[in-house]
């Protein structure tokens, strides 16, 4: 079992969480701060808490359905963090879609390197992406070999192939460009069964590695990001 970030440990009982949330709402002026800190604070620590488990049920099962779990682990923490600051989240059904496409039927001599996501107007990615971070997108659609470049963990895989790590493109936030690569792996598992099946029993093919090597870097990583996240929102 990988230790807890302590920022994450602290807001597990509610005589944090609600004072916490109160400050994120009162710095960003909303009415009713003490309210919606007290409406907010048990839904607040319920998503941390899904979050964890996800991630705590992933890292001991089979490869096979890591994405699955990670990704459903990382929708949660991104949940929580936009209640500090969103009180009112989720106020549409169109902010709970993926807010991310991707062809479902793919193409002969697939390469997960050379696939791409699609950004939709409306779901979580982008909804996060801007409450959260103040980042949209200038590309329609992205390669999850430029996302895989820009996450810190990935260097040293590519320096290992004689590769140039930096990427061509825009920057992305971190935790955005987990869970972009995330989303595309589990619709993999969820769709592409004899394709996710090969790869991992005959091991032919790049992907294997930074497909395995992505999700080790989740399991690590991502707590922390979003710790780290939560942390900012406390003492800035």
């Amino acid at each position: 079992m990988m230790k807890r970030p302590t920022f994450l440990t602290y807001l597990q009982v509610t005589s944090h969480t609600r004072p916490f949330l109160k400050q994120c709402y009162e710095k960003s002026e909303h009415p009713k701060a003490d309210h919606h800190a007290y409406q907010n604070a048990e839904r607040f620590i319920h998503g941390l808490m899904l979050a964890e488990d996800f991630f705590q049920t992933a890292r001991s099962t089979p490869l096979s359905v890591q994405p699955l779990l990670f990704y459903y682990g990382l929708n949660h923490y991104l949940k929580s963090c936009l209640l500090t600051v969103d009180p009112g989240y989720p106020a549409t059904a169109k902010v709970l879609a993926h807010g991310l496409s991707t062809r479902k039927r793919k193409k002969q001599h697939y390469r997960f390197l050379e696939d791409d996501i699609r950004i939709q107007p409306h779901g979580l990615f982008p909804y996060a992406s801007h409450h959260l971070f103040n980042f949209e997108s200038s590309n329609e659609k992205v390669s999850m070999d430029e996302l895989l470049r820009q996450i810190a963990s990935m260097t040293d895989l590519y320096k290992l192939k004689g590769e140039d790590v930096r990427g061509s493109g825009e920057t992305w936030p971190p935790l955005m460009a987990y869970f972009a690569v995330l989303y595309n792996l589990s619709m993999l598992v969820r769709y592409e069964g004899e394709w996710w099946g090969e790869m991992q029993q005959l091991r032919d093919r790049d992907d294997y590695v930074f497909i395995a090597h992505f999700l080790t870097a989740v399991a690590e990583y991502v707590p922390p990001l979003v710790a780290e996240w939560l942390k900012d929102q406390f003492t800035s």
